[in-house]
């Protein structure tokens, strides 16, 4: 019941509805119960891609999609019936959604992740079609195949959403976190891959990408063949990619509130990549395949935020600086004790390790 409590109350603060009682309540809970910062990112896109839209050309398909996201909802413990005719009218249209929990969030990232021109269309493909949601929790690494037979790796946090006639006239797909790609060649229909900044093309090819809401850098890492890289932020610069080359499109986004804002001006390089040193076909960028994790002279806070992805857990820094120290060194299929203790030998803190907190002092 508290999960399903957490997506209402949420719903009411982003709709501006929340009272100071209502700010509390969600506060406690949120300590209570860990509820995954990219799901309420899902959820914030989600009210403001809809405000962009004319209301009055949404109202009745709103209507339509809230009924059936509540029926979908694998939340047991919502069981309140639908007064006829209206909406939850204890709370507005707006906040409905909460209510229909973690099923309907993902039904409306299919229109979060459409490309700005297909927006209009999106509320119509939540209710009229059945587009594919694979959502990869913290703590875990999932493989999928798509209907080209494409295999695509998920990393820990991240989603993949493609629509229904995915293969019929187009391979798109729309990628929050970071996947390795396995692309089935097919010259008549480029695959694409798209992301909040960037955009990639291909015709049959591997490759990964990272491009997670982060202040990690979104990067593009060709394997095999070649891919076409387009900036979202300079739309008529486009890049190709060839084998062991990558593009880091430089992180100028700082987090406020939950949200992502744009604060220096875009900054990318394309680099050559190594190959891990234990895996020589594959650079250490896309070894998480291969459940390792790897870090090159990356500082301790970017570290910290893929082991906190990889193991499911929170880390929380008691002296800010050690946030910057740079770290190299790799994790190959180890816990969380056993890795903790291997950066306690390197940097020399402490830390102690309760349930899914970790503390570094």
């Amino acid at each position: 019941m508290k999960e399903a409590r957490i997506y209402i109350l949420l719903g009411k603060k982003l709709s501006n509805e929340a009272t100071q009682d209502d700010l509390a309540e969600l506060e406690q809970l949120l300590q209570d119960k860990h509820v995954e910062p990219y799901l309420v990112e899902l959820l914030r896109e989600v009210w403001q891609k809809k405000a962009r839209i004319r209301e009055s050309e949404l109202d009745e398909k709103w209507e339509r999609a809230a009924h059936r996201m509540v029926m979908e909802s694998e939340i047991s413990n919502v069981t309140a019936p639908l007064p006829s005719g209206k909406i939850f009218k204890l709370f507005s249209r707006r906040a409905a959604v909460a209510a229909a929990g973690l099923t309907g969030l993902m039904l409306l990232s299919v229109w979060l992740l459409q490309p700005a021109g297909k927006q209009q269309h999106a509320v119509a493909a939540v209710i009229e079609t059945k587009d594919s949601v694979t959502v990869v929790p913290r703590g875990e690494r999932k493989i999928i195949m798509l209907p080209d037979s494409t295999n695509v790796h998920l990393n820990s946090g991240s989603s993949l959403v493609y629509n229904k006639d995915f293969g019929n006239n187009n391979r798109e797909v729309w990628l929050k976190g970071e996947g390795f790609f396995e692309v089935t060649k097919d010259a008549v229909h480029p695959f694409w891959v798209n992301t909040s900044r960037m955009t990639v093309k291909v015709l049959g090819t591997v490759f990964n990408v990272k491009a997670y809401d982060t202040r990690e850098d979104i990067e593009t890492t060709v394997v095999e063949g070649k891919v076409e890289v387009s900036l979202k932020e300079d739309a008529e610069k486009k890049v190709i990619l060839l084998p062991n080359e990558k593009i880091s499109l430089r992180n100028s986004s700082i987090p406020k509130e939950g949200a992502y804002a744009l604060t220096v001006p875009l900054s990318y390089e394309v680099q050559a990549v190594k190959p891990d040193k234990k895996e020589t076909t594959m650079p250490e960028e896309a070894v998480w395949v291969k459940e390792k994790l790897v870090f090159t002279q990356e500082p301790l806070e970017i570290v910290a935020l893929k082991m906190e992805r990889w193991y499911n857990v929170h880390i929380h820094f008691k002296n800010e600086k050690m946030k910057n120290l740079l770290m190299t060194g790799d994790f190959d299929n180890v816990s969380l004790s056993e890795a903790m203790h291997v950066l306690k030998i390197m940097v020399g803190f402490e830390y102690d390790i309760n349930g899914n907190d970790v503390f570094i002092r």
